[in-house]
């Protein structure tokens, strides 16, 4: 799959009022990115994705 996220020098890709994943503005850095993700199909599958691929650095499951 392509990922077509903001490049890395961009205050999108750090910047929490930013999607991470596709770089759309957010409503808020916390529960607009949780909707964000939840309305969006290609977020929410980036999002899987990375806490699949972090799930066994935290130590727990995430809760979403």
């Amino acid at each position: 799959m392509a990922h077509d996220h903001p490049e890395p020098d961009t205050d999108r890709w750090s910047n929490p009022d930013f999607c991470p994943f596709c770089g759309a503005e957010l409503t808020d850095p916390g529960q607009g990115f949780l909707d964000h993700v939840e309305e969006t199909d290609t977020c929410n599958e980036r999002f899987e994705d990375w806490r699949e691929n972090i799930r066994d650095d935290s130590g727990s499951e995430w809760s979403s």
